[in-house]
């Protein structure tokens, strides 16, 4: 009863913040705060009196990069902004019930009392919430459309066997990989599409914009068709908005935890280019290039690796080479002919033949790329069957793509010592990397590819920079499940599709798409994309060509639509999901055998799944939060000061990293620039002695659309800037924890 009645004295304060009129006057006195020299403190007020866990962001542009730096305030209103930089900054208060107060410019060093601002009424206090509000406005399909009876029945197409599946590919697997959807940008429609006579046809043009429009419509398929239900839904969607209306919640103030929290954003690149990944230390030993810059990789976009130097606060690009660049196809082949882009024209921004996607680092500070290297037509002759390569001579891989191929990756590495490429040209396609803690440091990659090309690849590094031969330092496997429970691989097995043959292995299509390595006994496991979605580990054996036997598992109901994944030092899987939720398998919980027949289908163990939700509203007819997290990364190291083993998924629709910590999330929000949408994270501790001050996380903006994100001078509150000198550029983001919201 006592706590029913504190959350309706929680609830009615909040209303009466929201209601109270502008012209109330302020408090008089501010509470006193400690700051230091490079500080900035004081304390934040409204006409409500104090104001408690809103932002304060003190932001600068007169050093080598965009730098702001956000802190939250405690019950008091009060504030410490710590460790700024020699700059003038401008200060201004955000926070949820309010608008943008008036920036003020101050140094490092002074006490200032901050006004906030009461929102005049809902709709201007909705212009500041995460994407997720606005995104779970859309109301798709109810589930008596599904199962989908094609053009003839129900319009929706018969792929489509159940609506989790259709939220599947609207959420991660299909427009949310990308770019977050249900901020300012994509919940109103661009002037140049105003004029078409319908917001579905509106919707039609304005999905074929840019570079990235072919690949859109390919990837959504069907879905497109107005009888697909997404661009009735997506018009719909708009439509309403425009008519006025809005959010049904409205998004928590930080608390707890989440006021202790210093975030820190600087820029690396420009508003056309964006910024897939980044890597600060090596995984393993989170203080190799302690305070050392950061690097980036660039995906379809561009031939350079952004280079951020957070302690003198600069950036750089460095050119990253092909081996043969006459022959050596671009992404811009992969979209020759697009529409024109509302925001840049006909003009071709994304031009990359490197397209490089994931970055990992070594004990040495060496940067490793999964990136494309030559041709893909060039494949080498040591990944045919007659190559002395014990896994070449298993299972050749020969096939030879035309054009450009977004999967068609090798290695590329990056000295920083000496600043030289070095490439390895592996037989198998690369997209995520990981290392394992073993003696020869080998460096184990995805492909996300399905079928055929199915397969799991490793590089030997210590023997590649012994002896500088790509071909005698790789190798790769089969996926192939123990269905004839003899507890070893067989080199006979089924092959996915045929009959099953219950005395033979089978070989299963699905290929890795997250990949990890488990500390405690060296397996290695990957995500899976086909709905609803697979976890799979790879238990080596002494010889993997030959030994390497697979498991696979399906993610059980509620969850579904897997992208990203890690594993903690438990070996315990952790995997964000459209569901709405971070889900967890722990092999150790299963019963019963996990081989024999039947397990290629990924039924076995679902007493190892467990479900944590997320927060956030949830779609219209869903349970799940409107959440998309493209990725998770356990903290294995206690770097954040949030526990060993936390894990923490991207919060992709809700401009935020979300840590499970005890069974709850705790959501590391980022306010400013709105937009904030991470592709992995990464976690370095730059001295072990420095308390909180001496680590961080790191974590890329890395939408597509970079210039969705919220502008240094935008017209409205999270919306784009109005030129591209003030169009929002891709993004570093930095996250600390301090003891207390005042810690300085």
């Amino acid at each position: 009863m006592r706590l029913r009645i504190g959350l309706l004295a929680v609830a009615l304060v909040q209303f009466l913040m929201c209601r109270a009129p502008a012209s109330a006057q302020l408090a008089a006195q501010p509470l006193p705060v400690e700051i230091g020299a490079d500080d900035i403190g004081g304390v934040v007020r409204s006409a409500n009196g104090p104001e408690g866990g809103v932002w304060v962001i003190a932001e600068t542009r007169d050093l080598g990069t965009r730098f702001a730096k956000m802190v939250v305030t405690d019950d008091a209103g009060r504030f410490v902004i710590p460790d700024l930089p020699a700059a003038q900054c401008q200060v201004w208060v955000r926070g949820y019930g309010l608008v943008d107060s008036p920036k003020i410019v101050s140094e490092r060093g002074q006490r200032l009392n901050l006004a906030a601002v009461i929102a005049p009424d809902r709709a201007a206090a909705a212009q500041y919430y995460p994407a997720i509000y606005w995104f779970s406005l859309l109301k798709p399909p109810g589930p008596d459309k599904f199962p989908g009876t094609g053009p003839n029945g129900n319009g929706i197409p018969r792929e489509f066997t159940t609506r989790d599946q259709w939220l599947d590919v609207i959420k991660t697997n299909g427009c949310g990989n990308c770019h977050q959807i249900g901020n300012y940008a994509t919940r109103s429609m661009p002037p140049a599409f105003e004029h078409f006579q319908s917001s579905i046809a509106a919707w039609a043009r304005r999905l074929q914009s840019g570079p990235g429009g072919t690949t859109m419509v390919r990837t959504m398929g069907r879905l497109l068709t107005p009888d697909g239900g997404h661009l009735a839904a997506l018009a719909d969607w708009t439509d309403r908005i425009k008519a006025g209306e809005l959010p049904e919640t409205a998004p928590p103030r930080p608390a707890g935890l989440e006021r202790n929290l210093v975030v820190t954003v600087r820029d690396w690149l420009d508003p056309k280019h964006y910024a897939h990944d980044l890597t600060a230390t090596d995984k393993r030993h989170p203080t190799v290039n302690a305070n050392g810059p950061l690097y980036g990789a660039t995906e379809l976009s561009i031939n350079t690796m952004p280079v951020l130097d957070p302690v003198r606060n600069t950036k750089r690009i460095v050119p990253m080479p092909v081996r043969d660049p006459q022959q050596t196809p671009s992404s811009a082949l992969a979209n020759p002919v697009f529409a024109s882009s509302p925001y840049f024209g006909r003009e071709q921004v994304w031009d990359s033949q490197v397209n490089a996607h994931s970055p990992a680092m070594d004990q040495q500070g060496r940067i490793y790329f999964t990136a494309q290297v030559r041709p893909p037509t060039e494949v080498p002759a040591y990944c045919g069957k007659d190559s002395p390569l014990r896994s070449a001579q298993l299972y050749p891989l020969t096939a030879r793509p035309t054009g450009f191929s977004q999967n068609s990756r090798q290695v590329t590495v990056y000295d920083p010592r000496t600043g030289k490429f070095t490439f390895i040209d592996t037989c198998f396609g690369t997209q995520h990397l990981n290392f394992a803690e073993d003696e020869t440091n080998t460096l184990w990659f995805s492909n996300n590819t399905q079928g055929k090309n199915a397969v799991v690849g490793w590089v030997n590094t210590n023997k590649f920079w012994a002896t500088n031969d790509a071909a005698a330092a790789q190798g790769w496997t089969a996926l192939v499940v123990d269905t004839n429970g003899n507890g070893r691989r067989d080199e006979d097995y089924n092959e996915p599709g045929q009959p099953i043959d219950q005395g033979k292995d089978t070989r299963i299509p699905f290929g890795l798409y997250g990949i990890s390595v488990s500390p405690l006994d060296g397996t290695i496991w990957g995500s899976s994309l086909p709905h609803p979605g697979y976890i799979v580990r790879i238990d080596p054996g002494s010889n993997p060509p030959d030994t390497a036997l697979a498991e696979v598992y399906k993610v059980p109901s509620p969850g579904y639509g897997i992208r990203g994944m890690d594993i903690d030092r438990n070996g315990v899987v952790w995997v964000p999901l459209d569901s709405g939720h971070i889900g967890s398998f722990d092999r150790r919980k299963c019963k019963g055998p996990l081989n024999g027949p039947g397990a290629e289908t990924g039924d076995k163990c679902p007493e190892g799944w467990r479900f944590y939700p997320l927060p956030g509203p949830p779609m219209q007819g869903d349970t799940g939060a409107a959440e998309n997290p493209y990725y998770l990364w356990v903290d294995q190291h206690d770097i954040l000061g949030l526990g060993a083993n936390t894990p923490i998924a991207t919060g992709n629709q809700s401009d935020s990293l979300h840590a499970l910590v005890g069974g709850r999330i705790v959501e590391l929000r980022v306010p400013y620039p709105m937009g904030f949408f991470a592709k992995q994270i990464d976690g370095r501790i730059d001295d072990p002695d420095a308390g909180w001050k001496g680590r961080a996380l790191w974590a890329t903006s890395g939408n597509r659309t970079p210039v969705h994100i919220e502008g240094i001078d935008a017209p409205h509150p999270g919306a784009p800037g109005t030129t591209d000198a003030t169009r929002s550029s891709p993004l570093v983001v930095q996250f600390q924890l301090r003891p207390s919201p005042l810690a300085h």
